[in-house]
């Protein structure tokens, strides 16, 4: 997800520099912050039959480590550093304040994606699936997900929230590519 330019800018907020290679946070941990990309590049990793496979590359302006801190779970995913970076720490209460000041629509729509996220992260959780099954669950969730940001197209829709969602259609696109590029791995 990408931030507003006036958290980039806005001298309050927390900055964290990172080496690259350093893990920021592990899949399953408790999520205490959010994370805004000031400088540099930070991989996000999921660990499927074992090995850390990179789901995504964020770069400055995108968001990451929200999902946790708002639903309170755990972390769905591995943070590291891919160049020394610099990081905009965003309280909890931060991310409270702006998603109870969106409309209705918007909330209802971050619980939406929340949800398949969650859900697809379950789903590597139980042994029984197979890598493939995996890869088409991904699939299905970012598809599902792309065509709820494609609703920011609605006329009178709320300004500030659609620039967050056009980056999740975003990375829903980057999410099946990635997929897509496992899927051609297996069939090999």
């Amino acid at each position: 997800m990408s931030a507003s330019k006036s958290h980039m800018e806005d001298p309050t907020f927390e900055r964290r520099r990172v080496r690259k290679g350093r893990r920021i946070f592990n899949e399953g941990e408790a999520g205490d912050f959010a994370y805004i990309v000031e400088t540099g590049m930070i991989g996000i990793y999921k660990t499927i039959q074992g090995s850390e496979v990179e789901i995504t590359t964020l770069n400055p302006g995108e968001i990451f480590g929200e999902i946790a801190v708002l639903d309170g779970q755990e972390r769905l995913a591995s943070a590291i550093a891919l160049e020394d970076s610099t990081l905009i720490v965003v309280a909890p209460e931060v991310l409270e304040s702006r998603i109870n000041g969106a409309d209705k629509f918007v909330k209802t729509l971050l619980s939406i994606f929340m949800t398949n996220l969650r859900e697809t992260h379950d789903t590597y959780r139980n042994p029984a699936h197979s890598f493939d099954g995996h890869i088409k669950s991904i699939e299905r969730h970012s598809h599902t997900m792309g065509d709820l940001a494609l609703l920011t197209h609605i006329n009178g829709f709320n300004e500030e929230a659609s620039p967050y969602l056009v980056n999740i259609r975003d990375n829903c696109a980057k999410l099946y590519q990635v997929s897509k590029k496992y899927r051609t791995k297996l069939s090999d």
